[in-house]
Order: structure tokens, then C-alpha cells, then sequence
């Protein structure tokens, strides 16, 4: 029993840390390559990303448990996987719709200013029409580690983590507004 438990708590750790790194090599591309300002604009649009999460997470963890009680009792089950999907879909329709329509109003609610709002706004243009995406992950991982699982899971997040920190720079350097060049050149390591 101990042994399962710390596999789990270890991966689930190493899940967290393989998140934590791309984020602070999220922000460190950003702060290279935008500054301040972009630095601000990624602050502004992190409670969305927080309020992403803690949807995804609830229609996900809620299910995944329902799902588990139920199969314990013999009772059937698979429906609260495909629930959970579904509702993580549909409760994103607003989000992709103001992604789609407003993005610029919703960073001017979230405090930027005219400046930031043009920097920060196909950032989160792009982040609320994903946001189906982040939801069904955050569901679709609770159920893999409810399913005993838990090493998929630990493999999907920092395979996610890797990928988002190589494309992170391809995109924000050699693909980037300006090509990159000299964006790059001011990476004192």
C-alpha cells in the first residue's frame, strides 16, 4: 500500500514539476522577447488559465470519482467519462466565443490598457478558443489516474510540458514577429 503511494504522490509530483518548468520557461521567453509588457500581458491572462483549470479539474475529478463509486458497487459506469468530455466541451462555448468575437474587450476587463491589448490580444484569442482542449485534458487525465493509470498520466504531462517548451521558443524566436534574431541576441545566459 505504501509503495503504491508514493508512486503515486511521485508521479503526480513529477507531473507538477514538469508543469511548473515550462511555465518558467514560458515566462522567461516571454519576458526575452516582449519585456515588461509582455510580462504584464501574460500576469492579466493567467486567471484564465486558472479559471480553465479549476473547471476542467472539477468536471474531471467530480466524474472520475462518481465513476469509480459506481463501478466499485458494480453499477455502470462509462458514462461519466463521455459526461465529463461533453460538459468540459459545452461549458467552453463562451469562452471560444468571446475568443472569437471580444478578446480585446475581455484583456481591457482584465486590466490592460490600449498598449497590452494589442500585444496580449491573439494570445488570448488563441487561449480561448483552446480552451475545449485544456478542459477535456484536465478530465481526461483524472480519469487516467483514476484508472489506475497514473504513469500515462505522468508521461502525458511532461510530454505536454516538453512540447510546449520547444514550440514555446520555435514560435516566440525563429518563427516569431520579427523572425527572432534579435530577440535572441538579448539572452544573457
Amino acid at each position: 500500500m505504501l509503495k503504491r503511494f508514493s508512486k503515486y504522490v511521485f508521479q503526480s509530483v513529477a507531473s507538477m514539476m514538469g508543469q511548473s518548468v515550462y511555465i518558467l520557461a514560458d515566462t522567461f521567453f516571454i519576458s526575452v522577447s516582449s519585456g515588461a509588457d509582455g510580462l504584464a500581458v501574460l500576469n492579466l491572462i493567467l486567471p484564465v488559465f486558472g479559471m480553465m483549470f479549476a473547471i476542467g479539474s472539477m468536471i474531471g475529478i467530480g466524474s472520475a470519482t462518481r465513476y469509480g463509486i459506481n463501478r466499485a458497487k458494480g453499477e455502470e459506469a462509462d458514462h461519466y467519462f463521455t459526461q465529463a468530455v461533453a460538459w468540459s466541451v459545452l461549458i467552453s462555448i463562451p469562452f471560444v466565443l468571446l475568443g472569437i468575437f471580444i478578446p480585446d474587450k475581455c484583456l481591457a476587463l482584465l486590466g490592460a490598457d490600449a498598449g497590452l491589448v494589442a500585444m496580449g490580444k491573439t494570445y488570448l484569442q488563441i487561449i480561448l478558443m483552446a480552451s475545449p482542449f485544456f478542459r477535456s485534458n484536465y478530465s481526461v487525465t483524472a480519469f487516467a489516474r483514476n484508472d489506475h493509470a497514473t504513469s500515462i498520466a505522468m508521461a502525458g504531462s511532461l510530454a505536454g510540458s516538453i512540447f510546449n517548451i520547444v514550440f514555446d521558443y520555435i514560435f516566440i524566436f525563429p518563427v516569431g514577429p520579427q523572425g527572432g534574431a534579435q530577440n535572441i541576441n538579448r539572452i544573457n545566459i
